[in-house]
């Protein structure tokens, strides 16, 4: 049973994590950029707060 919660976790953690990848896609694409290290930190932040509500 933990397999099955682990795997479903790690499939939200990735799809949450995909989004603010495209979301930055679109950020860059509309002139929004952020240096490297700001745009790491920004995904790490969100995931960070994303994984506290699950």
């Amino acid at each position: 049973m933990n397999i099955k919660t682990s795997t479903v976790t790690d499939n939200q953690t990735f799809t949450t994590l995909y989004s603010y990848l495209d979301k930055g896609v679109d950020d860059m694409e509309a002139g929004k950029v952020h240096r490297l290290d700001e745009a790491i930190q920004i995904v790490k932040d969100r995931l960070e707060s994303e994984l506290h509500f699950l």
